[in-house]
């Protein structure tokens, strides 16, 4: 095999033609450029429908394209900036600038402390992930020279565990996330997306150079931490922004272990990570409540981006892509047909899910992990709409919600309702906190007592606004919005905050550019003392028939009671179709919420994933369960978890 392998990288050095067999990147009878996986035996794989594969190359071909030439212009190794380089490389490569892509791959590290690696770098998560794609996936295009350098570098990365090995580079610096002030062989920071890339990628060189002690550790590691997801999920949970970090650290394991558990651990790692960006994922968009919400909206924003090339269905063109899709083209994972399904709603509509979320860091606590959820979402995917709250609103880092509509350009507009002393700042800086919601269905009250809280609405352009005394009617293109107003004076929308939220202005040129398209901030004051805030109803076509009648039946017969919210810090809500909606405001934890008249007990809440009111659920998987299933389109998935092995079945 060695033999043969060397055979491969001296006839792409002197410029030979690999066989079509060895050459990763090739054109197809389109003129598509597509990719010669490694080989995968079927047991592994998520069998795919041939059109939709076809629909695949055409995304990933428009991100080629979309690249544009690099010319060898990457980026620099400094640090952790091979997170950028490398991938560009890999795109630049595929490209057809092969060259320059490979010397930019091939050249020595700039950080001093990598002398002890032979200046291969093995320190940053970020860049570690992108080492493992470019040795086993790009490797036989490097020179024979550099390959003998790599692999004895990474022999001695992992002769013992590279995570808080000594490092000679420490200098006891209180700042930074170098070996200088970490004194490691390897990041040592655990975010989930980050330990994702550790972890996976020192198995992966540990198997390949025989440093079986540390390949066993981190294949304990890598078992614990999938066995988490599976039972009470994970804690960087459904980010927009580090969701795709996540997969490209386990899509690698998925790829390149020749241990077939630990490859199907990769797998069981994309099978859950994919579900659960399915749930969120909404014509192109990222729709729902999601931890570290870093305001990355609207299509192929984030998360919703790094899964488009496999979830489809949005009418909006993408433009330059971020560079990760590189790892996700380059790799032969596909998700599993109903989770396919499950991000395009093809299931019955509408449907509530209710979801449960861990705490940040609970899989840092013994075996067995959290003892409860932390946090409790409530979704809701009707035929026009998308919309998800947690009931706890933003909350820090957590964006606590995301409204969704069905558009005809954009596929999705986008809506945050957000309550801040001042201004639309976003989820992760803006809010002022203390934030109580309660959800059923396509109602949601949103209130907050504290005195210096106002209510703004992040919402589109393209909206039509009308007002009716304390109620505020929005049309969307195929939604509609009836906005009770509590305790709120003045609605509008906000210019100032608009300019100021939704645009910058270039610093050389002066010229003012949209940084959230088709967006503006409409706003409400409060008016009093006590608890404001808003409450919501959603209507479309198949619940009403037209605006006109959405408007009538809500000025009929839809009734909000706020007699008992100064005494009781209880609201009441009847909806235009009779459903109910009831809160009552806690001093701490959840609120108390009444769904229909029914005091929900969120002890009842504790799925991962489950149908509200025991309807089935297209995704389901119950707390310390084990067994995810997913249902969409005709298609069943379930992926079972125990005892560190992951068994599968597609029908």
């Amino acid at each position: 095999m060695r033999i043969r392998l060397a055979a491969l990288v001296a006839a792409a050095v002197l410029g030979q033609p690999l066989s079509a067999e060895d050459e990763r990147f090739v054109t197809d009878a389109k003129g598509r450029t597509v990719v010669t996986y490694l080989p995968m035996e079927d047991r592994f794989k998520n069998p795919w429908p041939a059109d939709w594969e076809d629909a695949f190359w055409d995304r990933a071909n428009h991100s080629l394209a979309a690249a544009g030439d690099a010319n060898g212009r990457y980026g620099n190794p400094s640090f952790e900036n091979e997170k950028q380089m490398y991938p560009n490389a890999f795109i630049d490569f595929m490209k057809g600038n092969r060259k320059p892509a490979i010397d930019c791959l091939q050249a020595p590290d700039c950080d001093y402390w990598n002398d002890q690696t032979l200046m291969v770098d093995w320190y940053p998560c970020f860049t570690i992930r992108s080492q493992v794609r470019k040795f086993f996936f790009f490797g036989q295009y490097l020179s024979p020279e550099y390959r003998k350098t790599f692999l004895e570098s990474a022999r001695l990365w992992t002769e013992q565990d590279p995570l808080r090995r000594p490092n000679k580079a420490w200098k006891k610096l209180k700042d930074g996330w170098t070996p200088e002030t970490m004194n490691s062989w390897v990041d040592v920071r655990n975010t989930d997306n980050l330990r994702a890339m550790r972890e996976c990628a020192v198995y992966l060189m540990a198997e390949e150079v025989g440093s079986t002690a540390v390949r066993d550790i981190y294949k304990k590691r890598i078992q614990a931490y999938v066995t988490a997801l599976y039972t009470t999920g994970m804690g960087e949970w459904d980010s927009v922004n580090y969701m795709g970090h996540t997969m490209v650290g386990y899509v690698q394991l998925y790829d390149f272990a020749k241990d077939p558990e630990v490859k199907l651990l990769g797998k069981a790692a994309m099978d859950w990570l994919s579900a659960a960006a399915a749930v969120k994922y909404y014509r192109g968009s990222w729709i729902g409540p999601n931890k570290r919400d870093y305001n990355n909206m609207g299509p192929y924003s984030g998360a919703a981006g790094e899964t488009a090339r496999w979830f489809g269905d949005c009418p909006a063109p993408e433009g330059k892509a971020y560079r990760d899709w590189i790892h996700f083209v380059t790799s032969p994972y596909r998700p599993p047909a109903a989770v396919v399904h499950l991000a395009q709603k093809d299931f019955p509509k509408p449907l509530e899910i209710l979801a449960s979320k861990p705490s940040y860091e609970g899989w840092f606590k013994e075996e067995g992990g959290e003892d409860q959820p932390e946090s409790f979402e409530t979704m809701y995917v009707a035929n026009s709409y998308q919309i998800g709250s947690l009931s706890t609103g933003h909350n820090g880092d957590c964006g606590g919600f995301r409204l969704g509509t069905w558009s005809s350009t954009l596929g999705c507009d986008t809506w945050i309702i957000a309550t801040s002393p001042k201004g639309y700042k976003g989820i992760a800086t803006g809010t002022v906190g203390g934030d109580q919601v309660g959800q059923y269905r396509n109602l949601l009250a949103w209130l907050n007592p504290k005195p210096e809280a106002n209510i703004y609405l992040l919402m589109p352009t393209g909206a039509a606004i009308e007002r009716d005394g304390d109620t505020v009617f929005m049309k969307a293109e195929k939604t509609w919005i009836a906005i009770h107003l509590v305790n709120l004076k003045d609605p509008g929308v906000d210019q100032a905050v608009t300019d100021e939220a939704c645009f910058k202005t270039d610093k050389k040129s002066g010229e003012k550019k949209a940084s959230i398209p088709n967006a503006q901030v409409w706003s409400a004051k409060r008016a009093g003392d006590g608890p404001c805030g808003v409450v919501l109803e959603l209507g479309e076509q198949e619940t009403h028939g037209d605006f006109a009648a959405f408007k009538a039946a809500v000025k009929a017969k839809a009734k909000l009671d706020v007699s008992q919210l100064a005494s009781a810090k209880r609201l009441d809500y009847t909806a235009s179709d009779g459903a109910k909606l009831g809160i009552v405001l806690s001093d701490a934890g959840q609120p108390q919420v009444f769904r229909n008249g029914k005091a929900h007990d969120w002890k009842d809440h504790w799925a991962l994933y489950a149908g509200a009111d025991g309807a089935k659920s297209p995704i389901a998987l119950g707390w310390k369960q084990g067994v995810l299933t997913v249902a969409a389109g005709g298609a069943t998935f379930t992926g079972t978890m125990k005892d560190g092995v992951y068994r599968f079945e597609n029908r």
